[in-house]
């Protein structure tokens, strides 16, 4: 277990360094089906709907801001089971946000929090987020579940002023929504979910696949 974190440990210091990322909220279906040990996998995220993604020009036309909340990224984890608790890393694409809760086999209650961002105007964005999930067992091999959700999520804007260099900043929203989820095995899960922006008409539909391996605890 040790030589497994100081490995996390080295790629969350590189990955602090990296750019950007949205911050959406993780797989429900991953974080309830965590057996006891380390689990670790991968996946991807697609989304569509209405996303932040356009060009926008201010009323003089001096400005124009380059809104970026592209609609797919990579989704890898590493998390460590204890009982009924769960916590560790998510990782939207290079970005990484801390997971921790508790679970049962049917009930699974979650929260977690990614790197907070100082803009240029000196506007804090802290994304974070809670998650309830609820979990039914099929058989041996198949559970289905359902999810609900709050998260603080953002997008990357870049502003270019006519005749200066860029900025790029970030904007936030919180986004309310649900989801369903198959998995088989404890391993392979593909989960749908709705999100509704809470300050606008916005919806974003999600389709999550995911892949997860587990190392159980060494016998003492």
């Amino acid at each position: 277990m040790k030589r497994f974190w100081v490995r996390v440990a080295f790629l969350v210091a590189v990955m602090f360094l990296a750019g950007c990322s949205r911050h959406y909220a993780p797989s429900a279906a991953q974080m309830m089906n965590a057996r006891d040990g380390e689990n670790f996998g991968i996946g991807t995220t697609v989304r569509t709907g209405d996303l932040y993604d356009s060009d926008m020009v201010d009323s003089q036309g001096e400005r124009t801001f380059e809104a970026d909340e592209n609609n797919w990224n990579i989704d890898w984890f590493a998390y460590s089971k204890y009982s009924y608790f769960v916590f560790g890393l998510n990782f939207e694409n290079l970005a990484p946000r801390v997971v921790a809760g508790a679970r049962t086999d049917y009930l699974g209650l979650f929260g977690w929090y990614g790197i907070p961002v100082t803009d240029e105007k000196d506007h804090d964005h802290y994304p974070a987020g809670a998650m309830l999930a609820e979990q039914l067992p099929i058989n041996e091999k198949i559970k289905i579940g359902v999810s609900e959700y709050i998260s603080n999520n953002m997008y990357p804007v870049e502003e270019t002023t006519e005749g200066s260099s860029k900025k790029t900043y970030v904007n936030m929203y919180t986004e309310m929504g649900g989801g369903l989820y198959a998995v088989y095995n404890n391993t392979v899960s593909v989960e749908f979910r709705v999100g509704k922006e809470l300050d606008e008409p916005n919806y974003r539909y999600y389709l999550l696949v995911n892949i997860a391996g587990n190392s159980p605890p060494q016998k003492k």
